[in-house]
Formats: C-alpha cells, sequence, structure tokens
C-alpha cells in the first residue's frame, strides 16, 4: 500500500503486547504482596484477592498514563 509505513503495524502490536504485560504483571506483583501477606498474616486468602485487584487498578492506571493521553 502506498504511503503506509510497515513500522506502523509493528509499533501497534509492541503497544498492544506493553499493555497486556503491564496488565499482567501489576495484576500478578501485587498479588503476589497478597499471597504473601496471606501466609505471613495466618489469613485464608483474605489478601490475595485484594492484592490481584488493587494490581488490576493499578496496571489499569498505568496504561492510561502511558497512552490514554496520547488520544
Amino acid at each position: 500500500m502506498p504511503g503506509r509505513d510497515r513500522g506502523d503495524a509493528w509499533r501497534s502490536a509492541n503497544q498492544a503486547w506493553d499493555v497486556i504485560g503491564v496488565l499482567l504483571s501489576g495484576t500478578l506483583v501485587l498479588g503476589g504482596v497478597g499471597y504473601v501477606l496471606d501466609r505471613v498474616l495466618g489469613f485464608s486468602g483474605l489478601f490475595l484477592p485484594i492484592g490481584m485487584l488493587a494490581g488490576m487498578g493499578v496496571g489499569i492506571w498505568m496504561v492510561y498514563m502511558r497512552y490514554g493521553r496520547d488520544l
């Protein structure tokens, strides 16, 4: 196609993988912190879901701060 750079498609794909990575890593890291808190404090699964939800929220916020303002 004339006028279209092949690099544009790769940049879009890289951004999509970056968004997926940020969302997953936020969920896994804060979920892991919640899991460790559950084990250390002796709770039975209280902090794990809280950590996972907080991780999702932080991941969404990070994606918005990086890409949402560009729209």
